[in-house]
């Protein structure tokens, strides 16, 4: 059950990655002064959210959570 989890949280950190570096590269060829200042916090959360999904996916290969419970 964990390597299930594991695996979408694998997916899932891979498809955010994918979607910021697509939305960073359209707003770096695309972007101009009605751009709004605060796009870059949403590129830094969406940066965030995919590093969380990629730790969480190791922990769940790595961790055996079993013994906690």
């Amino acid at each position: 059950m964990r390597y299930m989890f594991g695996t979408i949280f694998f997916l899932l950190s891979v498809w955010q990655f994918w979607m910021t570096k697509r939305s960073f590269t359209y707003l770096k060829q695309n972007g101009n002064k009605n751009t709004s200042p605060f796009v870059m916090f949403g590129q830094w959360s969406s940066l965030a959210m995919a590093i969380i999904f990629l730790f969480a996916s190791i922990s769940c290969f790595f961790v055996d959570y079993s013994n906690f419970i």
